[in-house]
């Protein structure tokens, strides 16, 4: 008995490992930073580094889990996101690393071009992605503006900056 594999997208799966790249990237963005820092207002707007970090794993998760994958959530466009989690930062960041990989692993064999699972309806003014190729294009430009403004925040706290010969950050003290 043969039995047949299903051939998986490739732009699906290309995809998939920036999003995990953009993972490792936002990971590396905050480490080495304290508790203390990590929890401190980054800007006038009062959000910190653990709260986006903590957003970020909640916005992940539903763009790949409840959008993609198709499993529905009661979505209020009002709800606040994680902006102030009570685990520490590993914890946050081992989080984000797992949960982030389950879901893509989810969804690995879906085809770049088909419809989202599900959708929330009327959000956003109407705004929607069609495919899956937007919502996980729609994700990664969300990780790389959230990466920036992590790097930001870095730099403002010890002037870490990241360096990508080295693939992390790199403090004014480092050569």
């Amino acid at each position: 008995m043969t039995r047949t594999v299903p051939l998986r997208d490739p732009v699906t799966i290309e995809l998939i490992g920036w999003v995990q790249q953009s993972i490792e990237r936002i990971c590396g963005s905050v480490a080495g930073l304290t508790e203390a820092q990590v929890r401190q207002p980054a800007a006038p707007s009062g959000w910190t580094i653990a709260g986006l970090v903590g957003h970020i794993h909640d916005s992940s998760l539903f763009w790949l889990h409840n959008v993609i994958a198709g499993v529905p959530m009661t979505f209020n466009g009002d709800d606040e996101w994680n902006n102030d989690p009570e685990s520490t930062m590993p914890q946050l960041l081992s989080r984000l690393r797992t949960d982030t990989a389950r879901a893509c692993d989810a969804i690995e064999q879906l085809a770049a071009d088909a419809a989202p699972g599900w959708w929330p309806e009327g959000a956003w003014g109407g705004y929607r992605q069609e495919t899956i190729r937007g919502v996980l294009l729609h994700l990664l430009y969300d990780n790389a503006a959230h990466t920036g403004h992590l790097d930001l925040a870095r730099e403002r706290i010890d002037g870490g900056v990241w360096d990508y010969g080295r693939d992390a950050v790199r403090r004014p003290d480092q050569r």
